[in-house]
């Protein structure tokens, strides 16, 4: 049975999994795109709106489905198994709706899908888990986002990567850090900006399904409003605040203002600001090997995620 320390080992090699594909087809080229992923797949379209802007990529929201007024506009579709229901339902209305649809996917049924109907796509490698293949999902869309877009990030984004074998030491220290401050935790809270929430969300995620803790979610400037008010029934809680360094003055005082409250009533605050350009990537890192010690900390298998596989096969779902 896979481990917490056979996760380990693919992190070790996240610096030389970024194996840019070669996008042979030719794309309609757009001043924009929009994005469907589900899961461990949307993250990297989160990720790639800080590369190339957030007026560049447009995820839809989870459960929107393209319609007619985004004909003749161009889709990417993400799927790291090509099994998720959803993307599939995405693609098949895409091409419903006129749009310019492209996919890039490790296989399954939206494979089997692109090449019934004709739709270009690109195929990329795949991990024991969505969760530990990002480097490879990047291998694929980064290339079609710089056909697409009429950009040139790939070269930046192998640097990137390959700088994480130089940093990897420091930021795995980082990670245990983090681990530290959440292993005695029962709930714990991650407030973010909204330039810091593809990470932010990317945390959620595997708070829950590496190390099994649930997580309260919300954007630093909603807290204000009411969702700090429940803190006050708990003590010594462990709580997030993961902003950027591109934020702006009015939500940097709200992080401190928050913080302050926080701990006022007896909680545990740690901060983490993400950066540009390599900082994107080494946060991201730090974030998911910190949910690795997390789960050896809490004595439980990151790989293991009996309740939600149960659910999924229920509905159908598969968020890969």
């Amino acid at each position: 049975m896979s481990s917490a320390e056979d996760m380990l080992e693919i992190y070790e090699r996240w610096h030389s999994m970024f194996l840019p594909i070669d996008i042979k087809f030719d794309v309609n080229i757009s001043n924009k795109v929009f994005g469907c992923g589900y899961g461990a797949s949307l993250i990297p379209l989160l990720i790639s709106r800080l590369f190339y802007g957030e007026d560049k990529i447009l995820c839809l929201k989870p459960g929107e489905m393209p319609s007619e007024k985004h004909r003749g506009e161009t889709l990417v579709v993400v799927s790291h198994s090509g099994e998720t229901v959803e993307t599939l339902e995405c693609a098949k209305k895409a091409l419903q709706s006129g749009m310019n649809v492209y996919i890039v996917t490790g296989g399954g049924k939206l494979e089997e899908f692109a090449i019934k109907v004709k739709i270009n796509y690109v195929k990329i490698n795949k991990e024991k888990s969505s969760r530990l293949g990002f480097p490879y999902i990047m291998s694929g869309l980064i290339p079609l986002l710089d056909k697409i877009l009429n950009q040139k990030m790939t070269e930046n984004m192998g640097l990137y990567f390959k700088k994480l074998s130089e940093k990897e030491e420091v930021l795995a220290e980082q990670a245990r850090k983090m681990a530290d401050f959440l292993k005695n935790a029962f709930l714990a809270g991650v407030y973010y900006s909204n330039n810091a929430e593809p990470h932010a969300l990317r945390f959620r995620y595997l708070l829950s399904e590496n190390a099994k803790l649930h997580v309260v979610y919300e954007n630093i400037m909603e807290v204000a409003h009411n969702g700090i008010t429940a803190w006050e029934m708990y003590y010594n809680m462990p709580i997030m605040m993961i902003g950027s360094t591109e934020d702006n003055n009015l939500v940097s005082e709200r992080f401190k203002v928050i913080s302050e409250a926080l701990q006022a009533l007896g909680h545990r605050v740690y901060q983490m600001n993400i950066g540009k350009n390599d900082d994107i990537i080494d946060k991201l890192f730090v974030i998911d090997v910190s949910t690795i010690f997390l789960s050896i900390h809490r004595n439980v298998n990151p790989f293991i995620t009996r309740t939600q596989d149960a659910v999924r096969r229920k509905v159908g779902l598969n968020y890969e």
